[in-house]
């Protein structure tokens, strides 16, 4: 073994052997595998004694079981989890992020996963703050026939909207969503864009799931789409997207150089434009410095701005980049954001920190 100073567990719930995943990690000079665990049980003991790092739980089968697993494990043991699948159904991913793991990577014969991405994946997560009690962030929700919502009042125009909701955010950001889009009512009259950072071929069954937490009407946005109060357009991160002054999506093609897909920049930037006073942008939990611009174009074209709190994030860096640069009118507690935005929608009202 090396002598690295990024500690992970293996928690492995499959038959093979896993020898090469732990010659792969331990090519890093500072990465050592401290243990393995064949059970839930094991897994637990080993996480209080050892105190990893991070937790890379191994898949060989694809069962709704191993979702339970992730779950008991946030609720007992505050932890990263990378979970890495050597199946090829990903019908599970969502509901692994949902519990509480920050990513799911897949490997197989047929498309391993290289070192040097298993590698870079391993220190971003590592050192990520993680919520303990990540049960609690999956609310009991009434239940209704899926996709069916409490229709509008009425169908409102762009002259009737409060405001455009453009929203940015990253590693964390499925759950945070979650449990913002449950607290906000299916009469909520702005139509919501959200940029989520997410891995290509993910995020439809991120809209599955929050569309079945919220009775706001969630959807995978897409070219021409026509933005409409009441709906949720999440981004696909295959292409970027932005609003034209229609008030219709326009596709941009994705760049081989582009860090972040989708772009939150360019959805902010675009909203600014469009909108202008009527564009309300918030940056949430996330890695990195994606939507700072955007966020910027807003607060320059005189709409508001908002910011997840640190004590909420998972990880505080996109938000803390845009208070840095004092471009948010107001830092909010997750817990809290329903409450101002619908006070913003129905009475227009938000403090601001700033002169």
């Amino acid at each position: 073994m090396n002598s690295g100073n990024i500690r992970v567990l293996i928690h492995d719930l499959g038959s093979v052997s896993r020898n090469e995943l732990v010659r792969k990690l331990e090519e890093h000079s500072h990465i050592r595998v401290v243990g393995q665990a064949a059970h839930r049980r094991q897994a637990i003991r080993l996480l209080q004694q050892l105190m990893p790092d991070l937790l890379i739980l191994t898949l060989d089968t694809s069962t709704a079981d191993n979702v339970e697993i992730v779950e008991t494990i946030m609720a007992t043991s505050a932890i990263p989890i990378l979970v890495l699948r050597y199946f090829p159904e990903n019908q599970w991913d969502d509901d692994f992020i949902s519990r509480g793991a920050l990513a799911v990577l897949h490997h197989s014969s047929g498309a391993p996963l290289s070192s040097e991405v298993l590698h870079r994946k391993v220190e971003l997560l590592v050192g990520v703050k993680v919520i303990r009690h990540i049960k609690g962030l999956r609310y009991p929700t009434k239940q209704r026939v899926p996709g069916t919502h409490p229709a509008m009042d009425a169908e409102k125009t762009p002259e009737d909207w409060p405001f455009v909701l453009a929203i940015a955010c990253s590693t964390g950001g499925p759950q945070a969503l979650s449990r913002l889009l449950q607290a906000l009512p299916g009469t909520f009259p702005c139509p919501v864009l959200i940029a989520q950072h997410i891995a290509d071929g993910f995020a439809k069954n991120m809209v599955h799931w929050l569309d079945s937490v919220t009775e706001l009407k969630v959807r995978l946005a897409q070219e021409d789409d026509r933005v409409e109060a009441g709906y949720v357009y999440i981004l696909p991160p295959e292409q970027h997207l932005i609003v034209k002054t229609n008030q219709r999506l326009a596709a941009i093609p994705r760049q081989e150089s582009d860090v972040y897909h989708p772009s939150c920049n360019l959805l902010l930037e675009s909203v600014a434009e469009v909108f202008r006073e009527k564009a309300v942008g918030l940056i949430m939990t996330g890695m990195g410095s994606d939507g700072c611009r955007g966020i910027e174009l807003i607060f320059r074209r005189g709409g508001r701005t908002l910011a997840q709190d640190e004590e909420s994030s998972v990880v505080f860096g996109m938000n803390k980049n845009a208070i840095d640069k004092q471009l948010i009118h107001r830092t909010i507690p997750l817990d809290d954001l329903a409450k101002v935005l619908l006070s913003m929608a129905f009475h227009g009202h938000v403090e601001s920190k700033l002169p």
